[in-house]
């Protein structure tokens, strides 16, 4: 069971037994608890550990598929995703900048913070309504270079696509690099 402080670090025994594939929402939601191991866990305990623990999304180095798969997400813009993420951070998941700019996107802080809202609706139905608040507000009130791999995709996909595909593409427009 996911602890209820919902920390954002992972504990090795809580990571071992993280599921290996990527979970999408419509798998995450569905009705029916999974015995895994000795525990019986809710489709929503499962992505919570997916999003907080899963050893997938505490590796924080390398240009990865995206590990979200909600109502922003594209394929479409996973290139393009990929293309920002090694423009602006090599894929280093946990870099901060010398202007300030946090994570594999470079957001500002106040970026973050306002994904952090955006994300509310879609992650109540993923982990429930408590959950949900819990570890938004944990995340908003830690640095975007220490969010897991999947809150960090998850912000990305959201401010990109959040009132059409590319609606906010304007916050990574680019410089000499463009993608």
């Amino acid at each position: 069971m996911i602890p209820g402080s919902l920390v954002l670090s992972a504990s090795p025994a809580l990571a071992a037994g993280t599921p290996s594939a990527v979970t999408t929402p419509s798998e995450a939601t569905a009705a029916t608890p999974v015995a895994e191991g000795r525990t019986l866990m809710s489709p929503a305990q499962r992505m919570l550990r997916l999003t907080l623990s899963s050893a997938q999304t505490r590796d924080m180095r390398g240009v990865e598929p995206s590990m979200y798969r909600g109502r922003y997400f594209r394929a479409s813009v996973e290139v393009k995703r990929q293309c920002i993420a090694k423009r602006e951070s090599e894929g280093h998941y946990d870099v901060v900048s010398r202007s300030g700019y946090h994570g594999a996107y470079q957001m500002s802080p106040q970026l973050a913070r306002g994904a952090t809202w955006m994300m509310v609706r879609e992650h109540r139905q993923l982990l429930g309504d408590q959950a949900a608040v819990r570890v938004l507000a944990k995340l908003r009130a830690t640095p975007l270079s220490r969010w897991p791999r999947y809150w960090q995709d998850a912000a990305f996909s959201t401010i990109y696509n959040w009132r059409g595909t590319g609606s906010g593409a304007a916050h990574w427009r680019g410089g000499r690099w463009h993608c």
